[in-house]
């Protein structure tokens, strides 16, 4: 368990040591070159093959149930930079991925335990979180004052799936109905799952988790293994 322990407290502090490394290089927050989702010329989404360049972004249709895309024999969309002001409509493209995110909860909400009102806890939490993700990328053109059409992309994702890390609890006299006299910020394994969604380069999150004492009061803790709800902040790793 020691072993287990210090492992999820790496992970934790490596969030505080990669998060400006995560927001320059992740790519779930950059449009690339990849297979999408569109329902760019049909009622039902279909698969693509985007070439996003800066000059100009091209889509080109997949075969179905293959990786072989037919450049000659397809016709391919342009998204160019810039163009004249016309009435486009805006084209949104789906991917979904395995989604790794380290975050941290920043308060924790745990009902009432025996004699002990409703908490609100903000102590120091770290976690890794793993899942299921759909990303999507919304493309459209904005009129400027000269009749011209500059081409923005936004980004937004969802995900949902579980996470572990390390944090902390105050102990002390009212959290263990007078079983110990001393106080001290204790060591806690924190796991549940979370419900993320993500705006270009930050996501939120709902979670609802369990945590565990990591010393030899975890008998006389009052929210030792017993549901809290949480909002987290985090950023995407892979």
């Amino acid at each position: 368990m020691r072993f287990i322990y210090r492992l999820l407290f790496f992970a934790s502090a490596l969030m505080l040591f990669t998060s400006c490394e995560v927001l320059n290089n992740s790519s779930k927050y950059n449009f690339i070159d990849g297979y999408y989702k569109s329902k760019i010329q049909s009622k039902k989404p279909v698969k693509y093959y985007v070439v996003a360049a800066s000059d100009s972004i091209k889509v080109y249709p997949a075969h179905p149930g293959t990786k072989k895309i037919d450049t000659v024999g397809t016709i391919t969309i342009f998204f160019p930079p810039v163009e004249k002001a016309t009435s486009f409509k805006a084209v949104s493209f789906r991917t979904e991925t395995f989604d790794l995110d380290v975050f941290t909860i920043l308060f924790k909400y745990r009902r009432a335990v025996r004699q002990f009102p409703n908490q609100l806890t903000t102590g120091f939490n770290g976690a890794l979180f793993t899942g299921y993700r759909t990303d999507v990328y919304k493309l459209s053109y904005k009129e400027n004052p000269l009749n011209l059409s500059k081409r923005d992309i936004a980004h937004y994702g969802f995900s949902v799936g579980g996470f572990a890390g390390l944090g902390t609890a105050r102990m002390d006299e009212y959290v263990t109905l007078n079983r110990i006299n001393y106080q001290y910020d204790a060591a806690v394994v924190t796991t549940g799952l979370a419900a993320e969604f993500g705006i270009n380069k930050i996501n939120f999150g709902l979670t609802y988790g369990f945590d565990f004492l990591t010393d030899r009061n975890k008998q006389v803790w009052i929210n030792n293994g017993k549901p809290w709800l949480g909002i987290s902040i985090g950023l995407n790793i892979n």
